[in-house]
């Protein structure tokens, strides 16, 4: 069961990666509570899902 959980969160994290990533190359505006985020943002947000969902990957590879 603890597999399946490592490997939906490295799926989610794989989606919320590709989503900035999208968000990156085509300059999409996104606002919170009114106000525009950064676009800047999205490049270090996207590698930092990317590693995440590596980890995730790796954890449950490593589970038996």
């Amino acid at each position: 069961m603890q597999k399946m959980a490592l490997v939906a969160a490295g799926v989610i994290f794989s989606l919320v990666a590709i989503s900035h990533f999208i968000r990156a190359l085509y300059a999409v505006e996104v606002l919170m509570v009114g106000k525009i985020v950064p676009i800047v943002v999205s490049p270090f947000l996207c590698i930092f899902a990317v590693l995440m969902a590596t980890w995730m990957f790796i954890a449950a590879k490593q589970l038996h």
